[in-house]
Parts: structure tokens; sequence; C-alpha cells
């Protein structure tokens, strides 16, 4: 059957700020002019994480309805709070959006917000995609596999993490329990690269021509690894970071347990902490590629272990 091909744009009211201004997700609908699946993407569910916002402003702009089977909806900025305050967590609670999925509409402001985003958008999807990515300062490369091996693979980036015990409480947690078809893309951060944008850019493209719902050939993936061990290293000392490796590290391998950073007192100029890889072969996946200020427990570096990880089949 064929439909007319429509844009549809609205804005969920959550609830209401002490000011009275509305707090509300924004979704953005397409409609293809054929049958088709509902593929959903979602960005800034973390508020820090930017890159997901443009990636998703560019899909919207370059889709053409005309040739989409199904439909499309984007919710580009998932927690309006966080990204007002470039926090990783809502600012009014503290709570991680990304770990209190389903939400309570009962419970706290973040739970509210789950539970919005899931009567509203993910309840109405058939397959996900949730962008993610460093943050404000490191950068990221990888994508998860979640229940559907194939269409992570289609994304196309050479770093894959098949996790042991995957977080709970995630968007990609309740859709996969639901059996959509979920993937999660860390890409990006920091200086949020044009590179990493067009990347997620043409991911999305390829996984929507694997899923039939646009024309063209699916691009075969690069050699691709999968991580089965990650080691996320936390500075245990605050102070001034003095990075070995810069961003362009990220996807390369370090050889040997070498040094990747040091932190500093910036008062007394001590230095306070040597951060070392933690491998023999070591997959750089996200790092702190500048001098910066570091507080103790931030994210610092995530290295893959290559001697356990899984190559192409």
């Amino acid at each position: 059957m064929t439909v007319t091909s429509t844009r549809e744009y609205k804005e969920v009211v959550v609830t209401h700020l002490s000011n009275g201004t509305p707090l509300s997700l924004p979704i953005h609908t397409i409609h293809g002019v054929k049958e088709g699946p509902v593929l959903g993407i979602s960005a800034l569910v973390h508020g820090d994480e930017i890159i997901g916002a443009e990636i998703v402003r560019r899909v919207y702009n370059r889709l053409d309805e005309k040739e989409l089977s199904g439909v499309v909806k984007l919710l580009p900025v998932s927690n309006p709070l966080a990204f007002e305050s470039m926090t990783r967590n809502t600012p009014l609670d503290m709570n991680n959006l990304n770990r209190v999925f389903p939400g309570d509409k009962n419970g706290w402001v973040t739970d509210q917000i789950a539970n919005a985003m899931v009567e509203n958008f993910l309840d109405h999807i058939d397959v996900y995609i949730d962008l993610h990515a460093g943050g404000a300062t490191p950068v990221v490369d990888y994508v998860y596999i979640q229940n559907d091996e194939e269409l992570s693979r289609a994304f196309n980036f050479p770093i894959l993490y098949r996790p042991a015990n995957p977080y709970e409480g995630t968007t990609a947690t309740y859709t996969t329990e639901k059996g959509i078809p979920s993937i999660t893309v860390e890409v990006g951060g920091g200086p949020n690269y044009d590179k990493d944008i067009e990347r997620g850019v043409e991911g999305i493209f390829n996984v929507m021509r694997k899923l039939k719902m646009i024309p063209g050939e699916v691009a075969p993936p690069p050699e691709q690894k999968v991580m089965t061990e990650i080691a996320g290293i936390r500075p245990k000392e605050g102070g001034i970071m003095v990075p070995a490796f810069d961003f362009s590290s990220v996807g390369t391998v370090i050889e040997g347990k070498q040094v990747l950073a040091r932190t500093y007192n910036p008062r007394t100029f001590e230095e306070l902490e040597v951060i070392r890889a933690p491998f023999e072969r070591n997959v750089v996946i996200l790092t702190r590629g500048l001098f910066n200020k570091v507080s103790p427990g931030d994210y610092g570096f995530m290295l893959g272990n290559l001697d356990t990880a899984e190559e192409n089949e």
C-alpha cells in the first residue's frame, strides 16, 4: 500500500518547572511513501553528549521521505535539563537518565523524563538507535552489540563491544527486553570533529539501507574487532592532566603498559598520579586527548584488550 509522505513535529510535555516553563521532549516523525519499519533515533540522553543532536539534524535534513519505506522518529534532545547545563546527569536531581528506564511518572524528574520517553517514543518503534559520545572532554568510538549483531555491524565502525554485564536501566535495556532490535553508538565528544558527525550520519543511513528503508547498496563493513574486555580507567587524583597521546590515538593499538597520562597538583607541581595502559595490547576506545583539568572519578580512558577480542568471522 502506498501512503502520502509527511513530516510532523510535536513536543510532549513531561512536567512544568518551578518557574512555570514546560519541560518537554521534541519528537520529529517522518512518514515514507511505502510501508516499512518504524525506526527510532535518540540523542542527548546524557546532556554533555551534544554530537548526537547534530547527527540527528543532518539525518533529518538529508532524508528524502519520497524514497522512504516506513517511518523515522527522531528525538534529538532526550534530556533537555542536562543539555541546558551540559552535564551528564539531570541537574535537578543529579540522576543519570540512562540508568532509570522505564522510569516512573510519580518519581524524580529524571524518572518522569524516562517514563515520558517510553510512553511517547520507545513504545512506538520497531528498531532503535541511541546515540552517545565521550562527553565534554573525552572522545570515544565503538558500537555496542545489544540484540542484533548484524545491525550493529552495519553501522560500520571498526570496534564493537559485547559486554558480559550490560548496564541496567538504559534505553536499550528497555527496548531489548521488548524484543526491539537495538543499536547503541558511542561516537565523538570533546572537540566533536565533523568527521565523527559524518560517520554517525552514514552509519544511520547504512542501517536504513540494511533495513530496506531507503534504496541503495549496503556498504560492507571494514575490518571489525569485537571487544569482550574493556578496562575503564578513572583518575583517582584530581589536578592538571597531561596526556601522552592525543585524540588521533582513538582506534589505534598501544603496545605494552605505556603511560597514558600524568596528573599534577597545579599548586605545588607535585606529580600525583601516573595512569598506564592495563593490557599488553590495548585498543584505545575512549581517551582524554588534551591537556585539561581532571577531577577524581572523571571518565578518563577506556582500553580494549586486543588479546581477547573476536576477529571478523
